[in-house]
C-alpha cells in the first residue's frame, strides 16, 4: 500500500491521498464557513459541537463532521444532510441503513483524516507531532513490555515521533474494532515503525486480527490506517517476528 506524503495543504478543500481500493483516504483542512457546515449536521452533532469550552475546538468539530458528511454523501451520491448515524455498543458511529459503506474520522489541530470503504472494519488516527512532557509515563501506559524496550533505545530526538507513531497505530486499530479504550493499548503490539503488519487483539470475546500501516499525510503529522483483512497477506510480519526498526 503506497500513500502520498504532502508537504502542505493546497487549499481548504479535502485532499485525496493515494490509497488502493476499497479505501478512499482524505486529508481535510478544518477551515470553512461555519453556518454552511452547521446546516449539514443533525441535532445531536450540533449539541455536541456547542458543548466545547473553546470556540476553536467547536469550530474544528463542526468542520470535521461536516466534511465527513460531504465525503460520505459524495461516495453514496446522497445529500450530506440526509445521512443518519447510529452507534455500536462502545459508541463507534456507523451509517444507518448503509452497511456497505464504512468510515473512520480523526482530527488533530487544524486537520482531519477521513477514510471510507466498501464495508469491513476500518479505523484511522491522526496526531500532530509535538513535545510530550510526560513521555515516559505515556510510554508506560500505552506500550507493551517489548515495545517499551525498543522505545527506550530510541534516540532522544526521535522519541516523540516514535511514541506518537505507536499511539496512532494502536488507536487506529481500536477504532477499527469499535472498542475504544475498553481494550487497553498496552495489551497488544502494533509496532513503533511505519511498516504494514498484522496485529492480534484479545477483545475479551476472542482474538481479532487487523492490519495496520503508518504514513505521513502532512509534514509534522503522524497517521495510521487499520483494517480487518479478508485473508493474511503474503510476507506480512506477525507478532512473533522482528517488528521494529529504531530509526
Amino acid at each position: 500500500m503506497v500513500f502520498v506524503t504532502l508537504l502542505r495543504p493546497m487549499s481548504s478543500r479535502p485532499i485525496r491521498l493515494s490509497a488502493p481500493p476499497p479505501f478512499e483516504l482524505w486529508l481535510v483542512p478544518l477551515v470553512g464557513e461555519a453556518a454552511a457546515d452547521i446546516a449539514l449536521l443533525d441535532d445531536q452533532e450540533r449539541a455536541r459541537g456547542a458543548r466545547f469550552v473553546f470556540e476553536r475546538d467547536s469550530r474544528r468539530y463542526v468542520a470535521a463532521h461536516a466534511a465527513l458528511r460531504r465525503l460520505l454523501g459524495q461516495r453514496l451520491e446522497r445529500a450530506p444532510e440526509t445521512l443518519r448515524f447510529e452507534v455500536g455498543a462502545f459508541g463507534k458511529p456507523r451509517l444507518l441503513g448503509e452497511p456497505g459503506c464504512t468510515f473512520s474520522l480523526s482530527h488533530s489541530g487544524d486537520h482531519a483524516l477521513v477514510v471510507t470503504a466498501d464495508g469491513g472494519d476500518v479505523g484511522v488516527d491522526l496526531e500532530q507531532l509535538r513535545a510530550l512532557p510526560d513521555i515516559d509515563a505515556l510510554a508506560r501506559q500505552c506500550l507493551t513490555e517489548r515495545e517499551r524496550f525498543h522505545f527506550d533505545a530510541t534516540p532522544a530526538a526521535e522519541r516523540e515521533l516514535s511514541l506518537l507513531r505507536a499511539w496512532t497505530r494502536k488507536e487506529a486499530c481500536l477504532k477499527a474494532l469499535g472498542t475504544g479504550l475498553q481494550v487497553e493499548p498496552a495489551s497488544f503490539e502494533a509496532g513503533l515503525d511505519t511498516r504494514e503488519q498484522r496485529v492480534l487483539i484479545d477483545c475479551g470475546q476472542g482474538t481479532r486480527e487487523l492490519v495496520v500501516r503508518s504514513f505521513e499525510p502532512l509534514s509534522g503529522w503522524v497517521a495510521a490506517l487499520a483494517w480487518a483483512p479478508d485473508r493474511p497477506k503474503e510476507g506480512m510480519t506477525t507478532p512473533g517476528s522482528n517488528l521494529y526498526s529504531l530509526h
